[in-house]
This record gives structure tokens, C-alpha cells and sequence, in this order.
């Protein structure tokens, strides 16, 4: 009879005990830990046999017993900032992308519009005024470099490059195209400088400056608007975590691992209240990050007309064209003008460089540049629509990127329990048990760590740049009649057409003067077609480049470690164990 009550009794007692197993009904066993540790560190023997106290734990502390030391806890530690890192690197790369491969389009397409309307002009001068010779053609030449280097950044202004270009057209419109080349007395430096007070090439010029002014600021301030949403991108992607995050990270992903439960997977609240503790108060820089991409829309709509380069640049030989003209048909008041300033002024000395090393400094640089086959459709307007639609999906960005990083996290094997930085709970606890929020609303109000202070800053100053550029096009549009100047009462034309005719559309048919600010789209012909291909051609090399050129210092990480899909846009991302061993055959391949 004994027997068989001890074995009741044993029994018994093993039925009150199930309400306290294991979720997964396994005895702690140290051995699977051992393995999956191993797995991370191969080599490293610091998984006890047998489960311990854990007693020298910082952060892992168990219930009962763990199958962890303390220096694997250190090892956890670790590679868990290395998966927060990766984490945010995978979760952004395709907004990173976007903008830098459409940044090193619009600048190719930029700098191919500046040469295409480099070559109009230089035809303009060959074919219609050969008279002029290879001086007027490095006059052009150093007015389109200059014109590159300020989309660029430059410290130029505009207004000066146009006024010295026609300060060195001058002399040789004087001597050769006027015909008044037997005139002796007269010097260079008075020639340069004679051609504003009497306008000699009308207004023109100041038509000139108006329309290179807006456009080519337009074109500067979107290309600087581009390369600081990549710096903005490239700094929230390499955000570190710090002492406390790093502590919560390991609460939240590998604490689990020290009890056994290897499958065991965070609580949603608990993963995303982590998420937006070790984010350092990102969620703030939505409302900025939002505004970018307004504002860049904004300017991008208002980049037409006189604002867009294209349509400024292509045409910019037509306004050349009407400036000699004006000059030719004032021939004799620009003369007898130019005589009673210049005859008896006293000689100078030219401050102005010998032609030959101006023309020297005025060769366009060769580019290694693949060849580009044309897309007779594709404008720059068009991309740059296209462009901000893309962007514009990534408008909640930084509201959602905590959701973002725990949006992909694999699935747990039992998917009605979940890990809450103690124990498995129930995943959808009901209406009497209390969600778990460790980090509670203290975390939520702290002020933003500095470098989210400095991307705030850095979009706050952007933003402002975008509006100024944007508004003066805004409230000129809304002017009566489009911005349209009004048209010479009297009638008095300085040539075939003065600044108001063109501007108002009054031009013959063969400059082609329809459409947009009195001066029509560039012909179909010369209508810029680069995008299609350009995409196509981009290289993976010459992203990287970019990427390296742009932001130099946030290029190079060495971090790595697992990393998790962040947005719903984002394809699923590879674990670090499967990046590390491409990353090794990519190196055994090289050598």
C-alpha cells in the first residue's frame, strides 16, 4: 500500500507543478543556451553546465536560475546595440537611397543643362557673330563655370558674373561688331567698364541677372536641401545607443536567452517604449522632417518658369542674341557715347587678366561621364515630380520609427505569450491585467539628446532657406497678369524686342519666344533627356561614391550585427550572421 501512495503522492504533486512550468514545458537546460551563445561567439566557454544563481548579474537577474554568466551578459550586451545599430541602418536605407541616387541625378542633369546651354551659345556666337572671335567665346565659357561652381555652393553673386560677362564682351562688341577697331586712344579697362552708363546692350543684361538670379538660386538652395537630407538620414542612422539603452536592448531581446526561452519574443508596448527610449527623443524631429519634405515640394512646383534652369538656361542665347543686337542697332549713340567717355580718359592699368590665361581658366574641365542615351519624354520638372512623390511616402518617417524597428520582429512559435522584460505574459492581456510600460512617462518627456537637437536644427534652417526661396515666386505669380512686366507705353524699343516685350511674349518666330515668361520652353530638340538612362547607368559604385563624397565622416561604420526590417516599405533584412558571411566571401572574392 506504501508504494502506491508514495506514487499517488508523486503524481499529485507533479499536477500542482504544471501551472508552474516552463512556457515551452522544458526543464531549464543550459545546453541549447551553450549552443545558440556559440553560435554568436564561437569559442567562447562561458555558458555554465548547469543552470546558476546568477547572483553577479547586472541586468539578467533571475527569478530562480539562469543559465548565464556574467561575462556572457557583457557579450549580450554588445551585440545588442550592434542589432539597434543595424536595426536603424536597414530601416532607413531606402529613403537614403532615394535621395542620394536622385541627388546625383539632378546634379548630373544640372550640370548637363549648364553645357548644353554652354554649346547654344558658343553656335550662337560661331554662326551669327564670327566677327566677334575666340575672346567672346572664353567670355562664355567663363560665365557657364561660374555658373556650375555657385549651383555648388560657391561664395558668388550673380549679378557680378552677368555684369563681368558682358564687361569682357564689351571691348570686342566695340572694335569688331561695331566696327571700331581703327579707333585708337581708347583702353581696355575703360572699354569694360563704358558699357553700363550708356546701356549698350539695353536692358538686357539686367533681364539677365533677373532670371539667372532666380533659377540658379532655386537650383542651389534644392541641391542643398538634397545633400542635408542625407546628412540628416546618415546621422539618424548611425545614432549609438548609450548605458541605459543598451541595458534596456538587453532586457528586451537576450535577458529571455538566460532563462532558456531562445524563442521567446518581446511584447509589442514593451518593444516600442525601448524603441523610443534608445532613440533619444527622435519622434521630435518629425514635425521638421515633415516640413522638409513640404517645403522641397513647394520649391520643386515652384521651380517653372523663370525659376527653372532648364527653361532659363536653354534659352539664355536668345537674350545674347537681342543685347548685340541692341547694340548693333544703336551703333553710332554707342560710338559717339563711348568716345567722349574714353577718348580722353586717362590710361589705367588693366587689373584684368591677359586674355590667354583667361582663357585658360575658362576651359571646361573634361568628365569621365558614361554615355547617356536620351529620353525624349523626360524633363526635369517631371523627375523632380516624380521625385518628391517618392519622397512624400516618407513623410512619417520619424513618427513611426519606433513602430518601424519592432514592426518585423520574427514570430514567436507560441504566438499567444510574449517576453515583458520579466517573464512570458499573455500578448493581449485582458480587461483586469495591466500592460507593461518599464520605461513610463518620464522617458517621453526628456529633452532630446544633443544629436537629435542638431538635426533639429540643421532641418529648422533648411526649412527656412526653402521658404525664402519659394515665397518671392508664390507672391510674384500672384501678382495681376502672372508677373508679366508691362509693355512700353510709348512704344520707344531699344532693338526688336526690349526686357518688357520679352517677358509680355512679344518675340519674332525664329527666336521661338512662346510660352513660359515671354521666352517659351527650350525647342524639343534640346529638351533635356537624361533621367531614364542616367537611373539605369548609376552604378553601385558611383551610389557608393556619392554616398563617400557627401558625408565622408558617417561613411565608414564598423559596427554590424543583426538587424531587423524597419519600415512597411522595407524589404525584409537579412540576419547579421547571414550579412557577416557575405561580407567574408565578398573579402575571400577581392583576394
Amino acid at each position: 500500500i506504501m508504494p502506491g501512495l508514495k506514487l499517488r503522492g508523486a503524481l499529485i504533486l507533479c499536477v500542482l507543478m504544471l501551472p508552474f512550468s516552463r512556457p515551452n514545458r522544458q526543464v531549464l537546460d543550459c545546453r541549447e543556451v551553450r549552443s545558440s551563445f556559440q553560435f554568436l561567439y564561437p569559442g567562447m566557454k562561458w555558458t555554465p553546465e548547469t543552470p546558476v544563481s546568477g547572483s553577479d548579474l547586472q541586468v539578467c537577474q533571475p527569478k530562480g536560475l539562469t543559465c548565464c554568466s556574467r561575462k556572457m551578459e557583457e557579450r549580450y550586451l554588445l551585440i545588442a546595440k550592434q542589432n539597434l545599430e543595424s536595426s536603424l541602418q536597414a530601416t532607413s536605407t531606402q529613403l537614403k537611397v532615394l535621395i542620394i541616387q536622385n541627388a546625383a541625378l539632378f546634379q548630373e542633369a544640372f550640370d548637363m543643362v549648364l553645357r548644353l546651354g554652354r554649346n547654344s551659345t558658343l553656335t550662337l556666337l560661331r554662326e551669327e557673330f564670327p566677327g566677334l572671335g575666340a575672346g567672346a567665346s572664353g567670355a562664355v565659357t567663363q560665365l557657364f563655370l561660374e555658373m556650375s561652381l555657385y549651383i555648388l555652393g560657391s561664395d558668388a553673386n550673380v549679378n557680378n558674373m552677368v555684369s563681368t560677362f558682358f564687361s569682357r564682351l564689351f571691348p570686342f562688341t566695340y572694335r569688331r561688331l561695331l566696327g571700331n577697331g581703327a579707333v585708337t586712344g581708347i583702353s581696355e579697362e575703360c572699354l569694360r567698364g563704358a558699357w553700363r552708363g550708356i546701356s549698350a546692350f539695353g536692358s538686357f543684361p539686367k533681364m539677365m541677372m533677373t532670371r539667372l538670379s532666380r533659377s540658379l538660386l532655386a537650383t542651389r538652395v534644392f541641391l542643398q536641401a538634397l545633400n542635408l537630407g542625407i546628412e540628416v538620414v546618415n546621422t539618424t542612422q548611425h545614432l549609438r545607443a548609450g548605458r541605459d539603452c543598451g541595458r534596456s536592448l538587453l532586457k528586451l531581446w537576450y535577458c529571455p536567452h538566460c532563462q532558456g526561452l531562445l524563442e521567446a519574443r518581446p511584447c509589442r508596448p514593451l518593444c516600442v517604449s525601448t524603441m523610443g527610449a534608445c532613440l533619444g527623443g527622435a519622434a521630435e524631429v518629425q514635425p521638421h522632417w515633415r516640413a522638409y519634405v513640404e517645403e522641397l515640394g513647394s520649391l520643386a512646383a515652384a521651380m517653372k518658369g523663370e525659376q527653372d534652369i532648364e527653361a532659363v538656361v536653354l534659352r539664355l542665347h536668345v537674350i545674347i542674341r537681342q543685347a548685340f543686337k541692341q547694340a548693333v542697332v544703336a551703333k553710332s549713340k554707342v560710338s559717339a557715347q563711348v568716345s567722349g567717355i574714353c577718348a580722353h580718359a586717362p590710361p589705367r592699368v588693366s587689373r584684368a587678366a591677359p586674355l590667354s590665361a583667361e582663357l585658360a581658366a575658362a576651359s571646361p574641365v573634361p568628365h569621365n561621364r558614361p554615355t547617356v542615351n536620351f529620353d525624349p519624354d523626360e524633363t526635369l520638372f517631371g523627375r523632380r515630380r516624380e521625385f518628391i512623390s517618392g519622397l512624400r511616402g516618407f513623410s512619417q518617417f520619424y513618427s513611426g520609427l519606433g513602430e518601424a524597428l519592432c514592426s518585423k520582429e520574427p514570430t514567436a512559435l507560441n504566438s499567444s505569450l510574449c517576453w515583458n522584460g520579466q517573464e512570458m505574459t499573455d500578448k493581449f492581456p485582458g480587461p483586469g491585467l495591466k500592460k507593461v510600460h518599464p520605461h513610463g512617462s518620464e522617458s517621453r518627456q526628456k529633452p532630446p539628446e544633443p544629436i537629435i537637437s542638431q538635426i533639429i536644427d540643421k532641418l529648422k534652417h533648411i526649412n527656412q532657406l526653402l521658404r525664402m526661396v519659394t515665397l518671392p515666386e508664390k507672391r510674384r505669380r500672384a501678382r495681376p497678369g502672372g508677373g508679366a512686366a508691362r509693355r512700353d507705353p510709348a512704344g520707344q524699343g531699344q532693338a526688336d524686342e526690349d526686357e518688357e516685350g520679352l517677358e509680355s511674349g512679344d518675340c519674332d518666330d525664329e527666336d521661338e519666344c512662346t510660352g513660359v515668361s515671354g521666352l517659351g520652353p527650350p525647342p524639343r530638340r534640346k529638351r533635356l533627356r537624361i533621367f531614364a538612362d542616367l537611373a539605369d547607368n548609376l552604378a553601385i559604385d558611383d551610389l557608393t561614391l556619392h554616398e563617400l563624397l557627401l558625408t565622408p565622416r558617417l561613411a565608414t561604420d564598423p559596427h554590424g550585427g543583426a538587424s531587423v526590417p524597419g519600415s512597411a516599405r522595407v524589404a525584409h533584412v537579412p540576419s547579421a550572421t547571414f550579412i557577416f558571411a557575405i561580407i567574408i566571401f565578398i573579402t575571400l572574392g577581392l583576394q
